[in-house]
């Protein structure tokens, strides 16, 4: 960082939460906005997409099986299960609140099992420490048949349960706790689903101007009060984020600014002195920093 023409971030708070951190004291000042570009990332534009013509029929009819004929939307999360994505808060968000669960049911997206209730063994030992208790209360609340389960072996899976359930007018969730910027609402809005998202992290910049509802994400009551105004408003959230995907968040839009960047520090703008790299073993700079904070 010491000697780079430029260092590119996904988003300003990547650029200022993240790098402006003390551990990063001497490689980059907090007020060097020159040595920054912010070019997020962007999604496969040939896997995320609201046509669902090239759908697999297989997997679309799993779907529908798993679905049943209950037509109402589903609100969803199909992050990992890793305690600093807070699927168990979303899901403790559906469960305290009788007009979310009456307006939508839930769709937990869980890789490499059909059905957790029976097959949670398959899991890793990690994941089935985040999901046992969250079916725990699944199950002692009688709602087990309120839950949908999606097992999404690829990306293009993914993306065509994104297309199914947005059919119905449903709702992404991400929960997570805090999230440097958030890939996964993007893609799932470029399939025509509308965005509930955390306030801690990227998304509040991406999702920002009502294109999206961002949550208080340790806050149940404050996240299915968000859920409950994207499902009346999905239509109009649905819309509005796809068209800002088609926009800013596709791979050719973050290539065109590399290829900004590139250009202008090849043009000389960008040129400065290189600075002598420092020691690159940065252990006692985080043990000094854990004795002062710990």
């Amino acid at each position: 960082m010491q000697s780079a023409a430029r260092i590119i971030t996904s988003t300003r708070a990547e650029r200022f939460e993240q790098y402006g951190h003390p551990l990063y004291e001497g490689a980059v000042e907090p007020a060097d906005d020159a040595r920054f570009s912010i070019i997020p990332p962007g999604i496969n534009e040939r896997i995320f997409h609201a046509d669902a013509s090239g759908d697999d029929p297989d997997f679309v009819r799993r779907l529908q099986q798993s679905a049943g004929a209950d037509g109402r939307p589903v609100v969803l999360a199909s992050s990992r299960l890793d305690a600093k994505k807070n699927v168990a808060g979303f899901v403790d968000a559906w469960l305290s609140s009788a007009e979310l669960r009456e307006r939508a049911r839930l769709a937990l997206f869980v890789r490499g099992v059909d059905d957790p209730f029976s097959g949670i063994e398959r899991l890793r030992a990690d994941e089935r420490e985040v999901l046992a208790p969250i079916l725990a209360r699944i199950e002692s609340a009688g709602l087990r048949d309120q839950v949908v389960f999606v097992n999404a072996g690829s990306q293009r899976q993914l993306a065509s349960a994104y297309r199914f359930f947005a059919r119905c007018g449903s709702v992404f969730v991400l929960p997570s706790l805090h999230e440097p910027f958030g890939l996964a609402p993007i893609e799932a809005a470029a399939c025509g689903l509308a965005v509930v998202a955390t306030r801690h992290g990227g998304p509040s910049e991406v999702f920002a101007g009502g294109i999206g509802v961002l949550v208080e994400p340790e806050d149940p009551e404050n996240m299915a009060h968000g859920m409950l105004a994207a499902l009346e408003r999905q239509q109009e959230l649905a819309g509005a984020a796809a068209l800002m995907v088609q926009r800013k968040y596709t791979w050719r839009r973050t290539a065109e600014g590399y290829l900004g960047v590139i250009r202008e520090l090849v043009a000389g703008a960008g040129k400065r002195e290189m600075a002598r790299p420092g020691p690159l073993d940065a252990s006692d700079r985080i043990a000094n920093w854990l004795e002062r904070h710990g």
